[in-house]
């Protein structure tokens, strides 16, 4: 029996949509940003009618609105927004941390560590792009050793949909070092069993990203 063929333009358009989408996470394309099918179609190198199927797709995301001039425009992140998904986020984390302690496993600690020493000459390089996917891989261990496929999905899911507030928080060189200092905490913590201790600094990580980047929402305005 013959494979259906697969849509040549859908399969573009999914590449684009994908690369945009990383983009905005990673920080490459940024809240505000002008976007546009002849922007799209100059960059990826595809025909129009992927890069309309991307830009449309963005738009049903939730990624994209329309601004001045009818211009699509990577969308701004409200404070409301944030606070809810930090109000879900935190529950989820601190039953996620409970589980980590709980199953996470020797190697998956030396992994931890590894993964900070590499965090570490990332920001000495000041290479900012270099640290976000650093703490992505950071972020991804502990969610996988609690052992839930669904819940660490959706915690990656919305780690992603904070970007703005990941941006800010590893621009400032005094967060990021001590970023680094409670990354060092928390393996502590889960190599001595400290549950307790490991949910605490996992929590208090997560709230003081939200809080510094409110702040300086606050006075730009």
């Amino acid at each position: 029996m013959k494979r259906p063929r697969q849509d040549a333009a859908g399969t573009a358009a999914d590449r684009v949509f994908s690369r945009i989408v990383s983009d905005i996470h990673a920080g490459v394309i940024r809240p505000r940003d002008a976007i546009s099918e002849r922007d799209v179609v100059g960059r990826f190198g595809v025909s129009r009618t992927p890069a309309r199927e991307a830009i449309k797709r963005l738009f049903e995301r939730g990624f994209l609105r329309i601004g001045p001039r009818r211009v699509a425009m990577i969308k701004e992140i409200t404070e409301k927004d944030l606070r809810d998904l930090y109000e879900l986020r935190l529950r989820l984390e601190a039953d996620a941390a409970n589980l980590t302690a709980k199953y996470v496993s020797d190697e998956e600690i030396a992994e931890l560590r590894r993964i900070n020493r590499e965090f570490t000459l990332a920001f000495r390089a000041r290479d900012l792009a270099r640290m976000l996917d650093v703490r992505a891989q950071f972020h991804a261990v502990l969610v996988h050793a609690t052992q839930n496929s669904w819940l660490a999905k959706v915690l990656i899911m919305l780690r992603d949909e904070a970007y703005v507030v990941r941006h800010a928080h590893w621009e400032d060189p005094a967060r990021a070092q001590q970023a680094i200092e409670m990354h060092q905490e928390m393996i502590d913590a889960l190599a001595t069993g400290d549950a307790a201790r490991y949910r605490k600094l996992t929590l208090q990580q997560i709230k003081d990203g939200l809080t510094t980047y409110l702040s300086r929402l606050r006075a730009a305005r």
